[in-house]
């Protein structure tokens, strides 16, 4: 939305102040016409309040959009998560709107319209179009004066966090140590001790279950479990109702018109002759000498494909001849892009500067804007309406069965009167598929809340509308050890053997700590001496042993002098005993030659870690009271 956002959208920088850009959105608008003063106070910032209902908004505005990413259910860990970001959130914008104040930062009402008028969803080919911004705000039901006050503040809260984090600088040395941190490396060699080869060296005795079963037993406790009866309103069953007037279909066509079209495109074909944007000098000369000349060429007949073939530096299209494909304004760097687009089929551009070298572009088609008329696509928007109205009268028809039977309760009369079927459940707990269901996070939840005999409200499963009545209810419990102890026995022989292999690795540590070599001790165990691999402090990643920091941390910590660890590393069902086969120290020379390239990206993440650091301080210097429970 905001220009800073679009040159930051990948760092912590830009997700921090986007999260705060979605509570500013929280407070202007959706919250009905209740006095949002009158609202329980949730937590106090200094002297300022945030409400009950700011903060539920908060929190439903991430469920929304964590769903949409996961495209799943959220565990409980993640809801709660949730939870306390949204709290957190709503704490860090009053903050910080707190500091703007402070510091006299504001931002001004051309400053405000000049970023909506940039803001790309407003436009139509690059150009603000008003009744596209006043559609795209009717969808979110705000009108501009809304749009325009929550915009205001979000730009000066990107205001003050981009002052923060101009004052953060960068030493040489200090990057030289990031350097380090990138392109330092080691390789291991190790030894694999795996639990599940000492199973069959283990026994377990009824003592040792028992005592097992007695350190673990809440391991095996069934989970509350419910049954419920549901009445399902699937609105494909409520097409034939769904009546579409023909001037409906018209206001929709008009509204939507830019779906129906299709934008210009060209297809292009390029060579590139690379240089760096900020060369200049003799290479900037020479690389623009060398576009001109091999234009020249293809100007006396040379075939461009063959040329782009020989002499283009982009990697990605010189062995398809350069070809681009076709291509839409705004899918390309703009300068290449505006002299595609000022072409005509067959037409060769002049040598043109782009952010990558010189570029010498051809277009060998067009194809015009074209918008399909209404009675192409009237087919399509009848069945899109018929869905909506579809949708709407079946959830209707599910809150008007809701006000039915809510009194009396009785959900199967009800249904057998109105020759509707009802599904039965089963018995399940919290997270396990449902029959007729499957995994719902919203059906559980509500299922679980209800008391014995009550009707739910509207539960959404997919396209469906439920409601739910609880038949009946099991509590949780503890079986017997007789009850589990497959599971027991089976369980305690892992963890015994998980005790054999890690004293026998610990002991293989201290053979190669009193110098027998790693070679000597894998011939003796019958084990084998792999390697991990070069690998760095930031892979993430250790060669044939997976991810494990722990690991990294260690790895880095070992010299030619002190080749050993201090212990042993677990992950998964496997020991390993590591010993430095190789560290690969980092070139000064090779350094300097890079330096001022990673300078700006070690210098963002500096900047980041500035405006984190900043904001922590500030939250630890104001008093802020939280006076709810998450």
């Amino acid at each position: 939305m905001l220009g800073w956002m679009r040159t930051q959208t990948k760092s912590w920088f830009a997700y921090l102040a986007f999260g705060i850009i979605i509570i500013v959105f929280v407070f202007f608008y959706g919250w009905g016409g209740r006095d949002e003063r009158a609202d329980t106070v949730v937590a106090l910032v200094g002297d300022q309040k945030i409400t009950r209902r700011q903060y539920d908004r908060s929190y439903e505005n991430l469920l929304m959009m964590s769903r949409n990413i996961y495209k799943r259910a959220l565990s409980e860990k993640e809801i709660k998560g949730l939870r306390e970001r949204a709290l957190d959130d709503l704490i860090d914008r009053t903050l910080m709107l707190q500091e703007a104040e402070r510091r006299d930062l504001a931002v001004s009402q051309d400053e405000t319209r000049r970023e909506i008028a940039n803001t790309p969803s407003f436009q139509r080919e690059g150009v603000f179009d008003k009744n596209l911004y006043l559609r795209q705000l009717a969808t979110i039901r705000m009108n501009p004066s809304e749009f325009e006050k929550s915009m205001k503040t979000s730009m000066l809260i990107s205001k003050l966090l981009t002052t923060v984090q101009n004052t953060a600088k960068l030493s040489d040395e200090e990057l030289f140590d990031l350097y380090k941190l990138e392109n330092e490396k080691v390789n291991l060699k190790f030894l694999k001790l795996n639990t599940l080869d000492f199973e069959n060296k283990v026994e377990v005795s009824p003592k040792e279950a028992e005592k097992y079963y007695e350190d673990t037993k809440e391991d095996y406790r069934a989970r509350e479990r419910v049954s419920v009866k549901y009445l399902s309103f699937d609105p494909k069953y409520y097409g034939e109702k769904a009546k579409i007037a023909p001037e409906k279909i018209e206001g929709f066509y008009r509204l939507n018109k830019e779906r129906f079209t299709k934008k210009k495109r060209v297809r292009a074909r390029h060579i590139l002759i690379g240089v760096e944007e900020k060369a200049g000098g003799t290479a900037e000369e020479k690389a623009r000498e060398k576009a001109e000349e091999v234009r020249k060429r293809i100007e006396k007949g040379e075939d461009f494909s063959q040329l782009a073939k020989t002499f283009s530096q982009d990697t990605a299209t010189a062995s398809k001849g350069g070809d681009l494909g076709y291509f839409e304004k705004g899918q390309m760097v703009k300068v290449l892009e505006e002299a595609a687009f000022s072409l005509k089929a067959g037409e060769l551009s002049p040598v043109v500067r782009t952010p990558r070298g010189f570029d010498i572009i051809k277009v060998e088609d067009v194809q015009e804007e074209e918008t399909k008329p209404l009675e192409e696509v009237r087919g399509i928007i009848e069945e899109e309406l018929k869905i909506e109205i579809s949708d709407g009268l079946a959830r209707e028809e599910a809150r008007r069965t809701i006000g039915q039977i809510y009194q009396s309760g009785n959900l199967v009369e009800y249904a057998e009167k109105n020759g509707l079927e009802v599904h039965e459940t089963g018995f399940f707990s919290e997270g396990e598929p449902v029959k007729g269901v499957g995994i719902n996070k919203d059906f559980s939840e509500v299922a679980f809340l209800l008391k014995k005999g009550e009707i739910s409200p509207i539960v959404s499963v997919g396209k469906r509308y439920l409601v739910l009545k609880l038949i009946e209810r099991k509590g949780s419990y503890l079986p017997t050890l007789e009850d589990v102890k497959e599971k027991v026995v089976k369980l305690a022989k892992r963890e015994k053997a998980r005790k054999m292999a890690k004293e026998k690795a610990e002991k293989l540590l201290e053979d190669l700590r009193a110098g027998t070599s790693m070679n000597k001790i894998a011939s003796r165990e019958k084990l084998t001496v792999e390697e991990t691999g070069p690998f760095t402090r930031r892979s993430g990643f250790v060669g044939k042993i997976g991810s494990n920091k722990d690991l990294i941390k260690g790895a880095f910590a070992l010299t030619t002098e002190n080749p050993l660890p201090k212990k042993i590393y677990i992950k998964g069902n496997s020991y390993f005993v590591v010993q430095l086969k190789k560290r690969e120290e980092v070139e000064r020379e090779k350094f300097l030659s890079e330096k001022e390239k990673m300078r700006e990206r070690f210098l963002t993440q500096k900047r980041e870690e500035r405006a984190r650091l900043w904001l922590k301080g500030l939250r630890e210097r104001t008093e802020t009271k939280i006076l709810i429970t998450i």
